[in-house]
């Protein structure tokens, strides 16, 4: 190989180096372990959706084959419909049945709440819903009947 073919092999090869160095510093570390959730060190900011995706694997184990269950953050006087959250749910909590945040609304009949409520976050704060569990990243509600 010639030296000049050499040296742009070589100023390559350090370019590409310095370039992967720099793209594992911004994701952060650690950087030889398993990442827990699809979202860990994508990039340099956090996403929204990691709470939840940390918090499902958690509940699993909680909740009843074929459940009914909300999973939403509550937002103080606003009931809103989010999706990534209910998309999030849907993929982690495969043998309950996951329903849409509306179905723990105070307006709702009683015969028609979710069995159980994931809050992410923020506690829920509904007449009807017990506290069962709290986890750092939210807590599990289950309907009074």
């Amino acid at each position: 190989m010639p030296r000049v073919e050499r040296v742009v092999v070589t100023v390559a090869t350090l370019l590409m180096i310095a370039v992967l160095a720099q793209r594992l510093y911004t994701r952060g570390g650690p950087y030889f372990t398993r990442p827990v959730t699809i979202v860990d060190r994508v990039g340099p900011r956090p996403y929204e959706i990691e709470p939840t995706l940390r918090l499902l694997p958690q509940i699993r184990p909680l909740l009843p084959r074929n459940a009914s269950v909300a999973c939403f953050q509550p937002v103080k006087g606003v009931q809103a419909y989010q999706m990534d959250n209910f998309f999030a749910a849907v993929g982690q909590l495969p043998y309950q049945k996951v329903i849409p945040s509306f179905a723990a609304a105070t307006d709702v009949p009683l015969e028609n709440l979710a069995q159980y409520v994931v809050a992410i976050k923020e506690p829920f704060t509904h007449p009807s819903y017990d506290l069962v569990a709290t986890f750092p990243q939210g807590r599990l509600y289950k309907v009074r009947r």
